[in-house]
């Protein structure tokens, strides 16, 4: 007697749905259903019904299933699919289009209807996820049933091309959310599997312990049948250990199943608790090759973990992921589990103060302390202290606290304000007026002179760099100076957040992004050793813009998701939302995972952040999308928008929004030829004006897919000879772009360096001793970290000495062997060269 519950209680509209789509599938029409929920709540047993359904119709039947082993395997979903017996014989999928990949596939269902079914596409690779996209786009075409399970989100939706054409209108998808069981459907099941009614006691014991998952309700009721137990109250009282166990079993199987990173991870968020964000968990992880978010992300979906800006795990899963460890290994997680911890921990609640930012800023404990500097009606407050409270708001996004004070001038026009601060303090207040203007501060504006020209100290430079930068009205070259000069030290002037943080955009702006890292990377680190927490997320968000910008897809994911954490826990600046969620869509764009950049999108911006330099940088991110999902018509008012704010500040350097392009991109899909062809021309004139090898490419690209006839041959071939060789220092350059260059110019074969390129342009700094070669010289923190190193220090100790990241401990390194010419640790027992 089989005394197994039924798996599919409470599941009759979802039985409804999947008989109706094999009834459809026999009529020859197409049907797309999506089973979603979480583990064990019966997604496998509806895949299991409709493909046993289809059979005895006479119905072809295909099946797959993703595992987290497989799923950086390219095709692995598509391969096991071809490999079914209903399917014909074909080359391996990466050898075929996916056009072509599909048509195996409609071609097997015109024959005979065919029933595709996929379990745990959570956990799909990303070459079967956009095949899977576009099967989806032509299932129309056959009579053709796609059944996909997986948990929210898995599935992706039907939608155009990339380019807004498909030959058959995207079949709906029918999504199917399966909730956990009532304590109805608990008794339901017992009562299946016992043959009859049970203890009333049992049954709400049962439900209660098994949380209504269908899954650990049948393994508890396979053990207490095979113990001989009767369901009454009496063997209620086992039912919460033996759900336990369950638990424990299945999460020892999952375990069993990651990958060696991702079991890190899991045991860093079992000792960690919910004490640790997603970057300090990377970092206690030692995560080297999974960005964290996917990690977490995987994790989630598995069940193993909860949240995703606090991690944790489930009762009874952080036991089971320690089990592994010795009791040294696990004590040693624990302590290095707490010594992050208290730099990661969210700033304490300063309560209410009769202090507070009367203007309803919200700034924290040190900010609530600047505003009182910048407040003091005290002629004798200093200006240095004036100053770095200035300094920290404004980082912090409060530019209105800065102006309302109204300290700023005040200061300036002290006469014993000291000659390097009335500089730094004019550079401050102009870089202000600049990102973040409104016109209720022009009358301050007015009592402040103009920035002089040419610049003078650091301060001034970093946001005359940003300005010309910008405004496109000075070449790269001298961007590069002025941003390079903005960051080196300057015995006498004090050094300024804010406009360091402007050069090293502008140094990326000019397509200098290793030099806009490497200024980046010490601010970081300040900001973290002086516990300026939402500093440090500003920073870590214009380090993850650097990193999108230049292709390094997994630091920008690693710093993102930092200031998201970071943001959640009450840390970030407003002021920078508009910027992280549009690197966030950037992002998943970069990744092809379109969904997840329409779930980016979502997300709330404050009204405040409308005005500040990073609005634009949001409504271009959303164009994008608008473009990659194939709706012209929403993707247009966003880019224009984008625009119009920026001509309105003379902000015209492609560089730093190419709204143009995209704008272009979207009148072409509406049918405007002419109007696409007027705005890739602006554009490209502007990037020529500006002369950057990223701006000029990526207008010449906008040109050649707008234009027609041998001016878009002509703009295509530039683009690529620009874009592919081998010195090219451009956002472009990253070969997943590269790849993209070729497919849009029809450029075959690797880029080929020019005649000196591999060359290592010295430093301007000589060597200490003569003879050797002349090599750059050594940053601040570049020094220090190779000072550790011959101290002995592994890099993980060292990350914990300067309150940085393991990742930039490594990064910090890899430019000192670099510069040295060193081949690695062990050369750096020799004296490190002096400086001149």
């Amino acid at each position: 007697m089989d005394r197994t519950p039924a798996a599919l209680v409470e599941r009759d509209g979802e039985l409804a749905l999947l008989r109706a789509a094999v009834a459809d599938l026999l009529a020859g029409r197409s049907r797309v259903v999506a089973v979603e929920g979480a583990p064990g709540t019966g997604r496998s047993a509806l895949l299991r019904y409709a493909a046993a359904r289809a059979r005895v119709a006479g119905c072809a039947v295909v099946h797959a299933a993703g595992s987290p082993t497989e799923s950086a395997l390219p095709f692995g979903i598509v391969t096991q699919l071809l490999a079914g017996p209903d399917t014909p014989g074909a080359p391996a999928p990466a050898a075929l289009p996916l056009p072509a990949l599909c048509e195996l596939f409609l071609a097997a269902a015109r024959e005979r209807p065919l029933l595709l079914s996929v379990d745990d596409a959570q956990w799909a690779d990303a070459d079967s996820r956009r095949w899977l996209e576009a099967l989806v786009r032509r299932a129309r075409g056959a009579p053709l049933a796609i059944l996909v399970a997986g948990t929210r989100g898995a599935v992706p939706a039907g939608r155009p091309g990339q380019d807004g054409r498909s030959d058959e209108a995207p079949a709906a998808v029918a999504r199917l959310a399966l909730r956990p069981l009532t304590p109805l459907g608990v008794a339901a099941m017992l009562a299946a599997a016992f043959e009859g009614p049970v203890d009333p006691a049992f049954a709400a014991a049962a439900a209660e312990a098994c949380a209504g998952n269908p899954a650990v309700l049948r393994a508890v009721v396979d053990g207490i049948d095979a113990d001989g137990l009767e369901p009454s109250a009496h063997t209620a009282a086992e039912l919460p250990r033996r759900a336990a166990e369950s638990v424990g079993d299945r999460t020892a199987r999952l375990i069993d199943g990651l990958s060696e990173e991702h079991v890190r991870l899991l045991r860093a968020i079992a000792a960690a608790g919910p004490h640790l964000g997603p970057a300090a968990l990377g970092e206690l992880a030692a995560l080297r090759t999974v960005p964290v978010s996917r990690a977490l992300c995987l994790l989630t979906d598995t069940g193993l973990v909860e949240g995703t800006h606090a991690p944790r795990t489930p009762p009874g899963v952080a036991e089971r992921a320690l089990a592994g460890l010795t009791g040294a290994d696990r004590a040693a997680l624990h302590a290095r589990a707490a010594v992050l911890a208290p730099r990661s921990a969210p700033p304490a609640d300063p309560g209410p103060s009769a202090d507070a930012d009367p203007f309803g800023e919200g700034p924290d404990c040190d900010e609530r302390a600047g505003w009182r500097l910048l407040n003091s009606p005290d002629d004798h407050v200093p200006a240095a202290d004036r100053l770095r409270a200035a300094d920290l708001l404004a980082t912090c996004g409060h530019e209105t606290t800065v102006r309302r004070a109204a300290a700023l001038p005040r200061t300036l026009a002290h006469p014993d304000t000291p000659e390097p601060e009335r500089n730094a303090l004019l550079a401050l207040h102009w870089l202000i007026e600049d990102t973040a203007p409104t016109e209720e501060s022009a009358d301050v504006a007015a009592r402040v002179p103009p920035l002089p020209v040419p610049p003078r100290g650091p301060a001034q430079e970093g946001v005359a760099a940003l300005r010309g930068a910008l405004s496109g009205a000075l070449p790269p070259a001298r961007v590069r100076a002025l941003a390079g000069a903005a960051l080196r030290p300057a015995p006498g002037h004090p050094p300024l957040f804010t406009t360091r943080l402007a050069a090293c955009y502008a140094l990326a702006l000019a397509d200098s992004y290793e030099d806009a890292t490497a200024g980046l990377d010490p601010i970081v680190a300040q900001a973290r050793a002086l516990g300026a927490r939402t500093a440090v997320a500003a920073a870590l968000a214009v380090r993850a813009s650097v990193a999108l910008r230049r292709g390094w897809l997994q630091e920008a994911e690693q710093d993102l998701a930092e200031v998201e954490w970071a943001a959640s826990q009450g840390s970030g600046s407003v002021k920078s939302v508009p910027l992280t969620t549009a690197l966030r869509i950037l992002l998943h764009l970069e990744r092809d995972e379109v969904d997840d950049a329409g779930r980016a999108a979502t997300a709330e911006v404050p009204l405040r952040a409308a005005g500040g330099m990073w609005w634009p940088t949001f409504l271009y991110a959303r164009g994008r999308l608008g473009l990659r999902a194939g709706d012209h018509g929403a993707a247009l008012p966003d880019l224009l928008e984008c625009g119009r704010g920026l001509l309105a500040r003379g902000w015209t350097n492609p560089s730093f929004v190419p709204w143009r392009s995209a704008a272009a991109l979207a009148r072409l899909g509406g049918g405007d030829r002419t109007g696409a062809t007027c705005l890739a021309a602006a554009e490209l004139a502007e990037a020529r004006a500006w002369g950057s090898a990223s701006a000029i490419g990526t207008a010449l690209l906008a040109v050649g897919r707008v234009t027609e006839g041998e001016r878009a041959r002509a703009a295509r071939d530039e683009a690529a000879r620009l874009l592919l060789r081998g010195d090219t220092p451009a956002e472009w350059a990253a070969p997943r772009r590269a790849r993209r260059v070729r497919a849009l110019t029809g450029a075959h074969g690797t880029p080929t360096p020019p005649p000196g390129a591999g060359v290592r342009t010295p430093g301007p700094f000589p060597a200490a001793h003569a003879g050797e070669p002349v090599r750059e010289e050594l940053t601040a923190a570049e020094t220090r970290a190779a000072e550790l190193v011959r101290e002995g220090l592994t890099n993980g100790a060292i990350a914990l000495r300067l309150g940085v990241s393991r990742r930039m401990v490594e990064m910090h390194l890899s430019r000192v062997y670099r510069k040295l010419g060193l081949s690695g640790r062990a050369d750096l027992s020799r004296p490190l060269p002096d400086k001149d």
